[in-house]
């Protein structure tokens, strides 16, 4: 019996030993940390916004760039529109929300826009707010749309890094101002 324990300690120590080698080993572009901020409208109730805004958290871990420090440098902005709430002719009166959705993957340093994306979204209820949480519910972590923005974020990430010269990503940032990209 303690020679098992000794031989699965053993393993246990070699494996730890490799895993923490290929952590340290990573590529600078394996470690690109993207935030999510919360998405920005003051007039949607409830926690339709939580909802979109734990959505967002879970494709950028998805696809490998999550980060929850303050320290990030690359940000994923969500603004959300609410375009129309209509009632519909029907008894009992329904309500269709017609949603939109504008990502952003910025650096917010440099104050630069790296990616952008675009949704649409409908949903109905026999309540206005609800109908518009149910538009918004809709956005998945694995949306083809959210996944082509990681992607194409992350590229030109990789490019900008690349280019400038000044890669000082030290400029702790508590809490980022992004109202530039509404400008």
């Amino acid at each position: 019996m303690k020679k098992i324990k000794l031989f699965l300690l053993a393993a246990l120590v070699m494996l730890s030993g490799s895993m923490l080698k290929a952590q340290s080993e990573m590529t600078f572009e394996q470690m690109i940390p993207v935030r999510v901020l919360m998405p920005i409208n003051k007039e949607i109730k409830g926690d339709a916004l939580t909802v979109l805004y734990n959505r967002l958290n879970q494709a950028v871990t998805l696809n490998g760039l999550g980060s929850s420090t303050n320290e990030s440098r690359f940000l994923i902005v969500t603004s959300v529109t609410v375009l129309s709430k209509n009632a519909t002719n029907s008894i009992p009166p329904q309500f269709m929300a017609e949603v939109e959705m504008s990502f952003y993957f910025v650096d917010n340093v440099n104050k630069v826009i790296l990616a952008q994306e675009m949704m649409t979204k409908k949903g109905m209820d026999n309540d206005a707010d609800k109908a518009v949480a149910k538009a918004i519910k809709q956005v998945q972590a694995r949306d083809p749309k959210l996944k082509k923005l990681i992607k194409i974020g992350k590229e030109r990430a990789i490019e900008y890094y690349k280019a400038i010269s000044d890669t000082d990503s030290s400029d702790e940032i508590t809490e980022p101002d992004v109202s530039w990209i509404f400008e």
